[in-house]
């Protein structure tokens, strides 16, 4: 029997070897990443449960339950953890409420310490900075020309400060622009439903006020004046966004009562006006009840503060991380 002769392509047998190899050394990569992979993340996992024991036994060391250690693990960083160096009983909770804060802890817990609150209404308390006296430690703002600046007891205008567009509403008050556009629309609307209401105050010099508020003393007293009128800088009338209604040239409580009010109370959110100080947040705001005051803060934010029944400091808070 002829034995067959077989002839051999070197060509293909070397193109095979070479997609062979190709195939050996790609699985070897594959395999030996892996195995990196696998011992980085094995080393990271392990670092980070060093961390999160190291964490744990500075919160037990501290004397907290492990039920609070759970909440405080999962509300704050593992460096924030690190740097306390007390116990504070109120933690747990504080932490929890969304708008906390770790900068204003100790206030957190001497108002807790010292009060019925709940966590909540004391994280809003503080970072409103109601937990202090009024007038103490005031701040100017940085934007006085910021449509949403807040103007308060604590926070002040600069001296010298006037908004530079400016422009009438009503019976010659001035407020700034696209709040004056807003303000004439409703003085209009209000108009054609039948009602009278005029802008009784609107812009005010850091001058007019001084001259207002010395009067208001002079008859007063400082007590009492501060209950009802703005130390010069501290008024929100200096922003321009601010501005008095009235139905019969006066500024008084009983006009709440009137058919005015009660259109305002459906209405003025939809021209961005907010009642700035409402009946029964005078311990926020620092100011009597003023039915007749209102605020420019845009149709989207009026209606949320109308919605939600909040004020000003409040939505700050709560939208814009003031603390």
């Amino acid at each position: 029997m002829k034995r067959r002769k077989v002839k051999v392509n070197f060509g293909n047998l070397l193109l095979v070897i070479f997609v062979s190899g190709l195939f050996a050394y790609g699985g070897f990569y594959v395999y030996k990443n892996f195995l990196s992979d696998d011992s980085s993340n094995s080393n990271s996992s392990i670092k980070d449960n060093n961390n999160v024991s190291k964490v744990n036994k500075k919160l037990k060391d501290l004397g907290y339950s492990n039920d609070d250690i759970k909440k405080i693990e999962n509300n704050l960083s593992s460096d924030v953890i690190e740097s306390l160096d007390v116990k504070y009983d109120d933690l747990a909770d504080l932490s929890s409420v969304k708008f906390f804060h770790i900068e204003n802890l100790d206030r957190y817990q001497n108002l807790c310490d010292n009060s019925s609150f709940s966590p909540e209404e004391v994280v809003m308390r503080v970072n409103t900075n109601i937990d202090r006296e009024f007038y103490t430690d005031v701040k100017i703002v940085d934007d006085p020309d910021d449509p949403f600046v807040l103007v308060n007891k604590f926070y002040e205008v600069p001296q010298d400060y006037e908004p530079s567009d400016l422009v009438s509403v009503g019976n010659g008050q001035k407020m700034r622009s696209e709040a004056a556009e807003y303000v004439n629309k409703l003085l209009k609307d209000i108009n054609a439903d039948g009602l009278y209401l005029q802008a009784q105050s609107g812009f005010r010099s850091i001058d007019l006020q001084t001259r207002l508020y010395n009067n208001y003393v002079a008859r007063d007293g400082v007590e009492e004046a501060d209950t009802y009128s703005a130390r010069p800088g501290s008024s929100e009338h200096h922003t321009g966004l601010a501005i008095d209604l009235s139905h019969d040239g006066s500024l008084e409580e009983s006009f709440e009562n009137t058919k005015q009010f009660e259109w305002l109370q459906k209405n003025a959110h939809r021209y961005g006006l907010i009642l700035r100080y409402p009946k029964d947040k005078v311990y926020m705001t620092g100011y009597m009840y003023e039915p007749w005051h209102y605020r420019y803060v845009g149709i989207e934010v009026a209606t949320l503060i109308k919605n939600e029944g909040i004020t000003f400091e409040e939505y700050c808070v709560k939208y814009k991380g003031l603390f």
